[in-house]
């Protein structure tokens, strides 16, 4: 089973099949002690590999020089972790960057400026109107409008002449953006340019969850992973990284014919505060609780 070899011999429940969790955590800022941790979902890959620098020393003590001498002077684990669950919260850390939004009580992401409406603004300037293009709908403080309905949208010229979607414009009503159709009676160029306004929409969704990228320098926390070994009765493995910093790895395929999946490397730091003993990686075997 998981754990020292007791008997001195060879024993097949030692044989171990790789499946498991992963767990990440901010660290405290005063303890260094891990806060609450997050399960990263499914994870097709996890690997850590050591690397040791040594200096070697030869002696010139004879005609055949002969290494006399070999000494550490570093060691460092390296971790590559491969996700394919692509929340918003995995996609922060990828992007090096925050989630905002992404609960029901979390009111941090985009406010969607259609929830109160948007009074009538310009959208289009006179002499820039160019036919066949999207535009996107924007409020008074140039926030993007989000899960609009077409019935509260209305799209005019200065001259207050009123378009009809189907025949001037169609509407992307999810992602908030209009397409100005070449057939329709909207003029190349623009004397009076394009406006719109929305009517309040009390069923739109206010939040809307959002990912900023590249606002972090780094990602760092607590890893932890239990490892669990169908090879031994589904016997448990915790590896506990007690601190790391995970940067993105690879390519990350917005088009696809395979899942798409992100990757990440870190390596392992000593973190003396979380455990003095074994700052840097520590392993446990689990067994059956004691009674």
């Amino acid at each position: 089973m998981a754990g020292p070899n007791t008997t001195g011999k060879p024993n097949t429940s030692d044989y171990f099949l790789g499946r498991g969790v992963c767990y990440f955590a901010a660290l405290d800022p005063v303890t260094s002690l891990p806060l609450e941790y997050r399960d990263l979902g499914n994870a097709p890959e996890f690997n850590i590999s050591l690397e040791v620098e040594t200096l070697e020393h030869q002696s010139s003590r004879n005609g055949l020089k002969v290494t006399d001498k070999e000494v550490t002077i570093s060691q460092k684990v390296n971790v590559s972790l491969t996700l394919d669950e692509i929340n918003f919260q995995n996609l922060a850390v990828f992007l090096s960057g925050s989630s905002a939004g992404t609960s029901a009580t979390d009111n941090t992401g985009h406010l969607n400026p259609t929830y109160a409406g948007v009074t009538e603004r310009e959208l289009i300037p006179v002499g820039d109107v160019v036919l066949g293009r999207w535009y996107e709908l924007r409020d008074a403080n140039g926030n993007r409008c989000y899960d609009i309905a077409k019935a509260n949208l209305t799209v005019k010229d200065e001259a207050a002449t009123t378009y009809s979607e189907g025949t001037d414009y169609e509407v992307n009503e999810e992602m908030g953006m209009i397409f100005l159709l070449t057939t329709g009676s909207i003029a190349a160029g623009g004397s009076d340019g394009v406006d719109f306004s929305l009517a309040a929409d009390s069923s739109a969704d206010q939040y809307i969850p959002e990912v900023k990228g590249l606002t972090s320098t780094s990602i760092s926390g607590a890893l932890k992973f239990i490892g669990e070994n169908p090879a031994d009765n589904d016997s448990k493995l915790e590896y506990q990284f007690h601190q790391i910093s995970l940067k993105a790895d690879g390519d990350f395929g917005l088009i696809s014919d395979e899942y798409t999946q992100m990757t990440f490397t870190g390596i392992a730091e000593r973190n003396v505060l979380a455990d003095a003993d074994s700052p840097t990686l520590t392993v446990r075997a689990v067994s059956t609780p004691q009674t």
